[in-house]
């Protein structure tokens, strides 16, 4: 702009949840996996890589994949039908050519992998296991039904592990001690840290991104005031 116009910019995540090992897998997985799925994975809050402790990998692993296996992707306009399509065209391409970088890394195919054929862009609900920091589908931000799950050890490390990625919209930690789990959070390195939810945004709460997610918020008192300017005025005495 030719004037200096003032703006905010929420951009693209690559939004992180890490897992502890004491959470009860069967009942955080549907809101997990609500996370990672939500509007198709085509949110840029969406939780979209989905680390977890080493003790509890496979059972996770076992109960997110049985969740999307009885998902009904298709016309949203259907009875029963719960994930859509991809946006367009373009999009549809990014999440197939990460599906088989995953591949040709060794990713572990819980489900799907596969566009789902017939008319419009659909992909099925795919969850990879077994990929490491390094690999395009953890790295990018796929912004469709594919997302990757992460083992490791060392909470300490894997808040490390996750902070190293260029986006920082938001985190999230799951744990069965709240308290814990918002220390944590408060540890990452993103403009929104939940606890045992993913995505949930509220008017009062401001908004918005750090590192390469944007500048600025949206929402609450620090979203209007986004609007503002800071008048300084000295007075001698």
């Amino acid at each position: 702009a030719g004037n200096l116009k003032r703006l905010t910019l929420e951009l693209g995540g690559n939004d992180a949840g890490i897992v502890l090992a004491d959470v009860n897998v069967k009942e955080v997985a549907p809101q997990i996996f609500g996370g990672l799925f939500h509007n198709n994975g085509q949110t840029c809050a969406c939780l979209k890589r989905l680390y977890v402790h080493d003790s509890i990998y496979e059972e996770m692993c076992e109960a997110l994949s049985a969740i999307a296996a009885n998902i009904k992707v298709g016309n949203g306009l259907e009875d029963g039908v719960e994930l859509g399509p991809i946006q367009n065209s373009a999009q549809l391409n990014i999440v197939k050519n990460l599906a088989a970088s995953a591949k040709a890394d060794g990713g572990r195919f819980l489900c799907g992998g596969n566009e789902i054929a017939g008319k419009g862009y659909f992909f099925e609900p795919t969850i990879v296991a077994d990929l490491k920091d390094g690999h395009r589908l953890v790295d990018e931000e796929p912004f469709g039904p594919i997302v990757p799950i992460i083992r490791y050890s060392d909470v300490d490390e894997v808040i490390n592990r996750a902070n190293q990625n260029e986006n920082g919209l938001g985190g999230s930690i799951w744990s069965s001690d709240t308290a814990k789990a918002a220390q944590l959070a408060q540890r990452l390195e993103c403009g929104t840290a939940w606890v045992n939810e993913h995505g949930a945004l509220q008017p009062d709460a401001p908004f918005g991104g750090v590192k390469q997610s944007g500048i600025g918020v949206e929402f609450g008192p620090y979203g209007l005031k986004e609007y503002t300017v800071i008048q300084t005025l000295k007075v001698p005495k």
